[in-house]
């Protein structure tokens, strides 16, 4: 009998893992048709942020802002060129940017180097003192990558 008790526990704590929704990192959603203007003023050496922007087909579209030790802001999209595939991203922690798949880390000021087969795809950007510009075509590029 106790067994069974047991048995329907297991079942019952694994059933309602399955029930729950993973959850997707937060962004500051970016709006707009022309040029998109993103103010990193108040991005610091060593942070990274994450942003999304809808495309024309409602795609919700993921990539990261941060600035290395030379004050340079880089920019990828929040996949890289093998793990994409699983839709996972990227965690942001302390200076490093790691992937959710692979577990490969990299350090903000060497991150689009990437290691292995698992590289940060980059997002061509403009930068004009404290403001990003980003074409939405160019997030629209990196579509197949969610």
């Amino acid at each position: 009998m106790l067994k069974k008790i047991a048995a329907a526990a297991v079942v019952a704590s694994v059933a309602g893992l399955a029930a729950i929704p993973v959850l997707r990192p937060r962004c500051a959603e970016i709006q707009g048709s022309g040029p998109l203007a993103i103010s990193v003023a108040r991005l610091a050496r060593g942070e990274a942020r994450r942003f999304c922007y809808r495309d024309s087909a409602g795609e919700r579209l993921r990539f990261l802002l941060a600035r290395g030790a030379d004050g340079k802001v880089r920019a990828v999209f929040d996949a890289c060129r093998q793990c994409y595939k699983f839709h996972q991203g990227y965690r942001i922690d302390h200076g490093f940017l790691i992937c959710r798949l692979c577990g490969n880390r990299y350090p903000i000021d060497r991150m689009m180097t990437g290691e292995a087969s698992c590289v940060p795809v980059p997002v061509p950007h403009g930068e004009n003192g404290p403001t990003v510009r980003i074409k939405p075509s160019d997030l629209e590029s990196g579509r197949a990558l969610f």
